[in-house]
């Protein structure tokens, strides 16, 4: 590209002609830095929002890998520690079943079945958990430990003590009874479905020697890797482990809807707030062509001097990515930043608000993502690089396109009927 092409650029872009102004540029340049700023904040958010769902889902349920029979051969438990990007294995057991504490109503309850030192094995599943009262102890083989929603719900507190029920014996002959347990410690994910109908126990409650008559339930291996992207080649390393009848899931296949539905939600939102893009590339492409028919003198001239139509073209091309890189560097800034401060626009969007409702005597008040309301503490904004790079550049590229599209205009301009005229 010539020297002078990027010169005569630079100079439209800064320099208005005589007589107009620089409101089209600047209302383009805003455009863009608008719809950029809007996605990065919106999308951080989501993001958040997104990944922390996702991340409560792997370390609390569902675990990276799952192996649907146990393990009863410590051997091989070993050779699966060893494989590269496995980070912890243990066995676990899920059951469903009713629960009854100081209120009359019996609640359906889920019931893990954990090792005793699953906070060692697992600290990611620790570093999940805040503990509200008591302690995460599972030595007790007649203590359980709830989320704080399903305590709240059934009226007990540490110390107390809630009934479980147990269907013992086989299918044709059950024996349900009622079996009491010891509240032993409290805990909150901020995931409000675990928080509200789980609760842990150890393994040794299944020991017949504990209870009266023990169910009977299937123990599973979880496995949690170091990057839960590489669960294809660890999966590959278990099928030359494993016994033949031994069944492997993957997080991809054990959460195929949820994460579908999220990621579903992710593209509309993309797909919506993107179409700001599609109306500031038409007041581009009107900008431009306007800006061409208010310099066909000049344009005129460059084609007398010898300019060809494409060298012309790319000048005003190249004002329009300057018009989009501008507006996506501004938009960028200010969309990290925001999405950086997000709580603080947040706490000060309820002062403004709040404040306005006071100056016109309205009793209402309003709390913005209050724990009260949407059982979070904080918004949680992560705008990955990747995503970032792809949004800037689409701005860059759908003002570009437009000003390449005004630019044929050029071509209907012959300098021998204008320079007649002047």
């Amino acid at each position: 590209m010539s020297s002078w092409i990027l010169l005569i650029a630079k100079r439209y872009f800064v320099s208005p002609r005589k007589g107009s102004s620089h409101v089209p540029t600047f209302l383009s340049v805003l455009g863009i830095a608008t719809g950029v700023m809007t996605l990065y904040t919106v999308l951080g958010v989501m993001n958040g929002f997104q990944f922390s769902t996702i991340e409560a889902i792997l370390e609390l349920n569902s675990y990276h890998i799952r192996i649907s029979g146990g393990i009863e051969d410590p051997s091989v438990m070993e050779r699966i520690r060893r494989i590269p990007n496995v980070r912890s294995v243990f066995p676990f057991s899920d059951m469903e079943t009713l629960i009854q504490g100081s209120f009359s109503d019996p609640l359906v309850c889920s019931l893990r079945f954990l090792p005793e030192d699953i906070l060692q094995k697992d600290p990611s599943f620790k570093r999940m958990l805040t503990m509200v009262d008591g302690a995460f102890d599972l030595t007790d083989p007649r203590g359980i430990v709830l989320g704080t929603e399903l305590a709240r719900y059934l009226g007990v507190k540490v110390g107390d003590t809630v009934r479980l029920l147990w269907n013992a014996g086989n299918f044709i002959n059950l024996a349900p009874q009622m079996e009491p347990f010891l509240v032993k410690g409290i805990w909150k994910s901020e995931y409000y479905e675990y928080d509200a109908g789980w609760g842990f126990l150890p393994f040794r409650s299944l020991d017949p020697l504990n209870l009266s008559s023990p169910p009977e339930v299937p123990v599973t291996l979880g496995i949690k890797l170091v990057n839960r992207f590489g669960d294809e080649s660890v999966r590959r390393s278990l099928e030359g482990i494993l016994p033949p009848n031994r069944r492997i899931t993957s997080w991809r296949e054990y959460n195929r809807a949820i994460f579908g539905a999220l990621r579903m939600e992710k593209t509309v939102m993309m797909i919506l707030i993107g179409l700001i893009f599609l109306v500031v590339g038409g007041n581009i492409y009107r900008s431009q062509q306007r800006h061409i028919s208010e310099r066909i003198e000049e344009i005129g001239v460059l084609r007398a001097m010898g300019a060809s139509q494409t060298a012309i073209q790319g000048v005003f091309v190249l004002e329009g990515a300057f018009i989009g890189i501008l507006g996506a560097g501004i938009g960028s800034a200010l969309g990290l930043f925001l999405s950086g401060r997000i709580n603080d626009v947040f706490r000060l969007t309820e002062k403004v608000v709040n404040t306005l409702f006071l100056l016109v005597n309205l009793s209402l008040r309003i709390s913005l993502f209050s724990p009260a309301n949407f059982y979070i503490s904080e918004v949680r904004a992560i705008v990955p690089l990747l995503e970032a790079f792809l949004i800037a550049l689409f701005a860059v590229v759908s003002t570009t396109f437009a000003a390449f599209i005004a630019s044929y205009k050029v071509a209907s301009i012959y300098p021998v009927e204008i320079l007649r005229y002047e």
